[in-house]
């Protein structure tokens, strides 16, 4: 996994807390954003990015959806910006504090988080067919039926089950948000469209949904990713 950087001054402290903690990370250093995008490569990527640069962090977000955003930032509340415009990131380091431990801090939690993404877990419906729960997209109910229908990153199932009964089965996921008709993978979320109803995941999927679903979905994604 290979860790994108803008800011040298702090790569020296970076290499020493890869190196204390044998993490498998490589760094690059860039100097400006093209070169972030031009050589992202193979997925997923750690991006350590200037406060400033949410324009970037959304070309990133939406090549690299697992990606591992990590903002630098002069002031705490400039992170309440970044996750209003649903960014989602992985951390951010307030360079006011000691540099050294946050930066040790944010390269743990996406070791961790990593590992865990990494687990082989899998969706299984209808005894037989299985998905990876990180290629789920959403569910959502088929009117007039006791069927759901399954959106994945490859392609759609039928499934006969009621949504309340999947929705049951996912209750240790924090990542599947349900309201109404649909549970929505948040991890696969790269933008919502409150004025307009829109869902966009990656792969470029969209779900027009009403004011409830958009505000709890947006509720959800943001609560998931301000911890």
């Amino acid at each position: 996994m290979r860790i994108f950087i803008m800011e040298e001054q702090f790569v020296q402290i970076m290499k020493e807390v890869i190196d204390a903690n044998h993490y498998p990370f490589d760094i690059h250093v860039v100097t400006d954003s093209a070169a972030i995008l031009q050589d992202i490569g193979e997925l997923p990527n750690i991006y350590f990015l200037p406060a400033d640069s949410s324009d970037l962090a959304w070309q990133i977000r939406e090549l690299d959806v697992h990606g591992y955003l990590i903002f630098f930032t002069d002031c705490v509340h400039v992170l309440h910006d970044i996750v209003a415009q649903y960014i989602a990131p992985t951390a951010y380091i307030v360079k006011q504090e000691e540099i050294s431990d946050a930066i040790a801090f944010a390269l743990q939690s996406v070791y961790s988080r990593e590992m865990v993404r990494q687990n082989t877990n899998f969706f299984v419906f209808d005894n037989e067919n299985r998905v990876l729960y990180e290629d789920i997209l959403y569910f959502e109910t088929i009117p007039r039926t006791k069927k759901v229908k399954l959106h994945t990153c490859s392609g759609t199932y039928i499934i006969a089950d009621f949504l309340k009964n999947i929705k049951a089965r996912l209750v240790g996921h924090t990542e599947f948000s349900g309201v109404n008709s649909y549970l929505i993978n948040l991890h696969n979320v790269i933008r919502i469209d409150r004025k307009n109803g829109i869902i966009t995941f990656r792969g470029d999927a969209e779900i027009h949904a009403g004011r409830r679903v958009i505000s709890a979905v947006y509720r959800d994604f943001q609560a998931h990713y301000s911890h």
